[in-house]
């Protein structure tokens, strides 16, 4: 008798991506519960319920966790950029574009924590190299994305003709910021605003630095 060892493999490799996934949707309840520096990954193979030893099949060391976790939460924001309609113009997009970010954002707190954390230099550098290609191809995708939409709108003379690299790393640069501000609640040490209305006049000051009108 002929074996199909394709689907043998093919079920195997089922299995682990399956296996993978439940130790990272443990993972991410222990997050939510606790600091997530603390939790150890005892406890991830204890709430997955399987022994540390196949936790390290998967993962290297919990940095690699880290990563997963924080790269499945970009390519979940990428799909909410991918779904903004784009026929509203290039300044109508970049506007949803920014309000969903904080939307997504808030609505998770703790990835987006860990995500800030895994976008430093010393962090990548403990990484496994195929974490850290992963995160060099997302970047180019998310520059190559938004890049595109830019050099749109200069063309239509609706964005300010500066270098695009310039644009991305203000906007990157104003949102980090006001999101690190957010989740220690520093923004309330300037004003009264609440935090929908910090939104708005974050979101309306990334505007005008784009917009070609507000040019001096």
């Amino acid at each position: 008798m002929t074996i199909d060892t394709s689907k043998v493999q093919s079920r195997k490799e089922r299995e682990f991506q399956r296996r993978e996934q439940e130790i990272l949707e443990a993972a991410n309840e222990l997050f939510e519960k606790d600091t997530w520096e603390d939790v150890t990954v005892s406890q991830i193979a204890e709430q997955a319920g399987i022994g540390k030893g196949t936790v390290y099949k998967h993962f290297s060391c919990k940095e690699d966790i880290y990563a997963r976790v924080a790269l499945s939460f970009h390519y979940q924001l990428m799909e909410v950029f991918q779904s903004i309609d784009q026929e509203q113009g290039v300044l109508g997009f970049m506007r949803e574009a920014i309000s969903e970010s904080f939307r997504f954002y808030r609505e998770n707190n703790v990835c987006a924590k860990l995500s800030s954390y895994c976008k430093r230099i010393d962090f990548k550098k403990r990484i496994s190299p195929h974490l850290r290609e992963e995160y060099e191809a997302l970047d180019v995708e998310f520059e190559t994305f938004f890049g595109g939409l830019l050099e749109s709108g200069i063309a239509e003379g609706v964005i300010k003709n500066q270098p695009i690299m310039h644009l991305m790393i203000g906007l990157e640069a104003t949102f980090e910021g006001a999101i690190s501000m957010m989740m220690n609640d520093s923004y309330t040490d300037f004003s009264e605003l609440k935090e929908d209305e910090f939104v708005e006049v974050i979101t309306g000051f990334m505007m005008n630095a784009l917009a070609a009108s507000s040019e001096k």
